[in-house]
């Protein structure tokens, strides 16, 4: 099984159909930010990061239809993960998403297993599954297939 950039991966608590409903998730969002406030050398909060910072200096410049979802994206709504100094960007960014009450993991390069055991212990923490495509659960064996 080959992972791919472009696969998406969400920690929800069943499976679903991609573009269906996530409505059962159900993802305690205070458990979350737990979890990625005692994992302060794997994670950084958006609002912690460069660009974080400069978009709430600029907060006033955001026009105002979107300046609620950009100030719940800087209030622990997301954050990231293995900054590329080449690049100037994170790699890996992780968002909770509020109206599904699920999580979701974006890569901006392929996925290593080792990424996705970090992300199954997340998904267990929070009672729930690692989903890829939102159907595939990945668990031990699958990460164990990916070897």
């Amino acid at each position: 099984m080959k992972l791919k950039r472009n696969d998406i991966f969400t920690i929800a608590k069943e499976p679903y159909d991609l573009g269906g409903d996530k409505s059962n998730s159900k993802i305690e969002y205070l458990k979350w930010v737990e979890f990625i406030d005692n994992h302060p050398e794997e994670f950084i909060w958006k609002e912690n990061t460069k660009n974080g910072k400069e978009l709430l200096a600029n907060i006033d410049k955001v026009p105002d239809s979107f300046k609620e979802r950009v100030l719940a994206s800087l209030n622990k709504g997301a954050c990231y993960r293995e900054f590329d100094k080449k690049k100037g960007y994170y790699n890996i960014n992780v968002g909770f998403n509020p109206v599904s009450r699920s999580v979701n993991i974006g890569f901006e390069r392929v996925p290593k297993p080792e990424d996705l055991k970090n992300f199954l212990e997340m998904a267990n923490y929070l009672d729930a599954m690692l989903l890829r495509n939102g159907t595939e659960i990945i668990d031990e064996s699958y990460l164990e297939s990916l070897s």
